[in-house]
């Protein structure tokens, strides 16, 4: 082999091995190139990912509600840290895996934080629903006290003068009608929405003259003073007793015509219903009536 095929055998090589170089180099960078893309296209989803929390964490906070104004002002604060995080990802450049990072810890810390807040206002409602609850057992327990222990029987021994005088006052001519919700007149329990009571107080010159309040008592078949949110308490002989409606009259010693209405809010039951009236604290007529 003489001298120039030698040289061109070397060149051979040497371009060969050229090439091979060339395509392992290209290789390598598209190689580098498809991971650098797959850790972008990662970055971005984690992006994405953070941001969707952060959101969500956001609008759970907008269903948390509380009547303690220092746990709102908490979670006021809270939502304003979740705004700024919020900020902070939009500025964070895709290839900043360091920051992205800290925000992903950054939201698991918020995240952590608004589950505390659930659990702390979940425990107060519980709370609260608990003491309504009570106060309203005690309530009832104490209206049924009073109603239960009231009784038809009243007082009927030797009074003062005064006394004697005011209890002579009479409820005359007492009609009662028990209506319906059109204020049709009804004797089924199922349908009574109202009973009227009219009457007349007879006169009396030596009674007190002036405004006061008639006193009804409509007593269900079990005994248990009717009442609604209108009801309330009265002086009787000293003590308190139930009323199921008032009406205020101007009374000057002569006949004075009266009517009035009790007005039920529960559904009654069949039977037959005591009613009595009171002035002065003292009982002017009785009657009753039936429903079937």
């Amino acid at each position: 082999m003489n001298s120039t095929s030698k040289i061109l055998m070397i060149i051979i090589v040497i371009e060969t091995l050229l090439i091979g170089w060339l395509l392992y180099d290209k290789f390598e960078q598209q190689k580098e190139n498809k991971e650098v893309n797959r850790e972008l296209v990662q970055v971005k989803s984690e992006k994405a990912v953070i941001e969707e929390e952060l959101i969500t964490i956001s609008k759970r906070y907008d269903d948390l509600k509380t009547d303690n104004k220092e746990l709102n002002e908490k979670l006021e604060e809270q939502k304003q840290k979740i705004a700024e995080t919020l900020e902070k990802l939009k500025h964070v450049k895709n290839t900043d895996r360091y920051k992205i990072k800290q925000l992903q810890e950054e939201t698991e810390a918020l995240k952590a934080i608004m589950k505390d807040f659930v659990r702390q206002i979940d425990e107060l409602n519980t709370k609260n629903k608990k003491l309504q609850e009570e106060n309203k057992e005690i309530k009832q327990n104490y209206e049924s006290v009073v109603a239960k222990t009231e009784t038809l029987t009243f007082l009927k021994d030797s009074l003062s003068e005064q006394v004697r005088i005011a209890k002579s006052l009479k409820a005359e001519n007492i009609q009662i009608s028990p209506l319906n919700k059109r204020d049709n007149p009804t004797s089924r329990a199922r349908k009574f929405k109202k009973v009227k009571v009219c009457f007349t107080i007879d006169d009396n010159v030596l009674a007190a003259k002036g405004s006061r309040f008639v006193y009804i008592r409509v007593a269900a078949p079990d005994g248990i003073i009717l009442m609604n949110k209108e009801s309330g308490m009265f002086k009787h002989h000293g003590r308190e007793i139930a009323f199921s409606s008032k009406r205020k009259v101007d009374y000057n010693g002569k006949k004075t015509d009266v009517c009035t209405y009790y007005i039920s809010d529960t559904e009654l039951v069949p039977g037959k219903y005591d009613l009595d009236i009171f002035m002065d604290g003292n009982q002017i007529g009785e009657s009753f009536f039936n429903l079937k």
